[in-house]
């Protein structure tokens, strides 16, 4: 009579005493450690039509979607994983009818990607001779955006900072399903109390030299 394994995971292993049979041994064994390892499948529909009823505990990489998932005994849910730190990177700063060049001014990125959420910073910093372009400023993601049935894969926060009044102030970040880049970044309208503008090449102010603007947070991704 076979027993099983001595960590409780219900490996059988034969006895002597059982009559020898080659391919129950070998069943025996690979069936119970398979699904107790991560299991490998192109989608997660190819998943379904092998896992037909998923055990507890089960987990799974679908090589689709570059996801590691665990089945909770209700659903599969996914496992976080990636980097443990920021790395670097340097966006792209367009606008829809003239891209501007930084010339002397800087601009730099970071992010941190965990599975499908994306954590990014962005730093630009006017300088002397940056040609602000013309039309609404995007910024493009270290990562697509996801697309979400009837919602967004995210907003970012944006903030300026300059030496004339108003000084500093925060807006919003719009992002677009399957976007690679970021939608409209708006802010505070300088002159009037509780209006907001798209950020333009003249809207809300035209960017001078030594302006410092920051976009930031957390967003899904493809």
């Amino acid at each position: 009579m076979p027993t099983t394994d001595a960590y409780g995971q219900g490996v059988q292993i034969a006895a002597l005493t059982d009559a020898p049979n080659a391919a129950t041994l070998a069943f025996n064994l690979a069936d119970p450690i398979v699904q107790r390892s991560i299991m490998r499948f192109a989608s997660a529909s190819a998943r379904a039509a092998t896992l037909t009823s998923p055990v507890e505990g089960m987990t799974t990489w679908l090589q689709d979607v570059n996801v590691l998932e665990v089945y909770d005994g209700t659903a599969w849910r996914g496992v976080f994983y990636g980097a443990t730190v920021w790395s670097s990177y340097t966006p792209s700063w367009t606008a829809t009818t003239t891209n501007p060049s930084l010339g002397n001014g800087t601009i730099a990125g970071s992010y941190m990607k965990v599975g499908t959420t994306c954590s990014v910073f962005i730093k630009l910093v006017i300088g002397s001779t940056t040609n602000r372009g013309s039309g609404t400023y995007k910024f493009s993601l270290p990562f697509t955006a996801a697309t979400i049935t009837n919602s967004d894969p995210g907003s970012l926060m944006a903030s300026f900072s300059r030496a004339v009044t108003p000084n500093h102030g925060v807006g919003d970040v719009l992002l677009l399903n399957g976007g690679t880049t970021t939608d409209q970044v708006w802010f505070p309208n300088a002159s009037v109390v509780g209006d907001a503008n798209v950020w333009t090449d003249n809207s809300p102010w035209t960017p001078a030299s030594t302006n410092v603007f920051r976009i930031w947070g957390t967003y899904q991704t493809a």
